[in-house]
């Protein structure tokens, strides 16, 4: 009998292969995170968007780092991006600014969605807090 945590692994693999079908199927969407500021963000200059992104850390409620858990990158203007954290809880996002909505997917964790603005030129931290599902 598969481990809990081959099964989670296993179910995290076929929602990775869904969204990676659904996003394929996404023409709307932009090659690259670098293109895309919300359209209610002030348009940035190309090196200011190189230098803008987000910084991220995945831990639960005793502070301890969450590794392996999908990341969900959107903003209103059609980007779509995704990040999985390392063993250290630690995801980043590079080259974007504006307005997203991010959010965890993982099978043994209740979702956490927060939203964060990314001005031009500059790299937000965020820590996102995880509860095991259903707890």
């Amino acid at each position: 009998m598969p481990s809990s945590r081959a099964l989670r692994q296993a179910a995290l693999l076929v929602l990775v292969a869904v969204l990676g079908t659904l996003a394929a199927c996404d023409r709307s969407a932009p090659p690259s995170p670098s293109a895309v500021a919300s359209a209610s963000a002030i348009a940035c200059a190309a090196d200011e968007i190189e230098a803008s992104g987000i910084n991220g850390s995945v831990v639960d409620s005793d502070g301890n780092p969450l590794d392996d858990i999908l990341i969900q990158i959107d903003n209103l203007g059609g980007f779509r991006g995704t990040a999985r954290t390392a063993e250290d809880g630690v995801f980043t996002a590079p080259g974007v600014s504006g307005e997203f909505v991010i959010a965890t997917v993982d099978i043994g964790y209740d979702s956490v969605t927060q939203r964060v603005t990314v001005p031009c030129g500059e790299t937000i931290d965020v820590e996102l807090v995880l509860t095991p599902a259903g707890g």
